[in-house]
């Protein structure tokens, strides 16, 4: 009787991890090391992206990449939330971007131009609506949902950037809900790919996620399975347009010199109060600008009618002749 009873038991055992495996190998979903690596230089960019969309200091950390179902993947998404669905061209499929209430009222409090407040303090001035943003049930306004999609587009732009060294997409805003009851993605067992990233606004903000179904990315999966560094992928170009556009902003001081001669030391110790020093030159004599002590430009000089001296640039100290 003991024997049967263990017998029993242990088919029991065997049938329960046979199940375990079987769910387990169901869960399972394969792995894209490239995309995480494209999703990292999306966070990269993304953070630049937002600081010149508002002005203000945006950090944006990529949280996680998980695989999983579609249905696991939509349960996550905010409720209430903005949840964009997305046409990917030429992938002939859909993903979709969600918002989380806390970062959208975020950044809509820096776009109506809420009071500056020091980093590592809290804002002193009551919020226009007490109750935190992730509890608020009503609808979202005309407005809340325009910015949504302003800050969707932003994030879609980076994504297009950071693919762009594997294929060129596009990516078409289609329908903007205010949860993922009324998303049709994909079948609920297929499938995705779910990217969270965490940005922070001024000291504020949420979570921005993308969901993307396996079969969306089925013609590039061949390459997405692989393993390739971050450089691997080209050019860093968010942070190289930032830093261009940064350097191109940077104010810079120009000398207009209009003769340059050596003097005797001896001599220039004798001269006096109005004596004049023969330059050598006439009065049609270009100018030489300067910038940081490097030659830039040759130029004309001239007037304007309102008697102000005005310089032409005529050449460019490069070995360039051109006006």
């Amino acid at each position: 009787m003991t024997q049967a009873h263990e017998k029993v038991k242990y088919s029991e055992q065997t049938a329960a991890i046979q199940e375990e495996i079987i769910s387990t190998a169901l869960r399972s979903y394969e792995r894209l090391p490239l995309l995480e690596v494209v999703m990292d230089r999306v966070a990269q960019g993304l953070g630049p992206a937002l600081r010149g969309l508002l002005a203000v200091k945006s950090d944006v950390l990529l949280q996680s990449v998980e695989y999983l179902s579609c249905r696991d993947a939509l349960s996550r998404a905010p409720d209430p939330g903005i949840v964009a669905l997305v046409n990917a061209t030429p992938w002939n499929g859909p993903m979709a971007v969600t918002l989380e209430p806390d970062l959208l009222f975020a950044a809509l409090e820096i776009m109506l131009g809420a009071p500056d407040t020091p980093e590592g303090t809290t804002a002193t001035h009551a919020p226009a609506d007490p109750v935190p943003a992730a509890k608020r049930v009503r609808p979202f306004t005309m407005i809340e949902k325009r910015l949504g999609q302003s800050l969707v587009a932003l994030a879609l732009g980076e994504v297009e950037r950071a693919f762009a060294p594997l294929e060129k997409v596009n990516f078409t805003p289609d329908t903007v809900e205010s949860g993922p009851r009324d998303i049709l993605l994909a079948p609920a067992a297929a499938g995705c790919v779910l990217v969270s990233f965490a940005i922070t606004i001024h000291g504020h903000g949420g979570r921005l996620a993308l969901v993307i179904p396996h079969r969306t990315l089925d013609s590039l999966r061949s390459v997405l399975v692989q393993s390739r560094a971050a450089g691997q992928l080209g050019d860093e170009l968010g942070w190289k347009n930032l830093m261009s556009q940064t350097l191109t902003d940077t104010p810079v001081t120009l000398k207009a010199v209009l003769h340059e001669r050596g003097f005797p030391l001896a001599e220039v110790l004798n001269w006096q109060p109005g004596q004049i020093l023969k330059l050598g030159i006439d009065a049609d004599h270009e100018v030489t600008l300067r910038c940081s002590g490097r030659d830039m430009f040759r130029a004309a000089t001239g007037r304007r009618k309102n008697g102000a001296v005005a310089l032409r640039v005529t050449a460019e100290l490069d070995g360039s002749e051109k006006e």
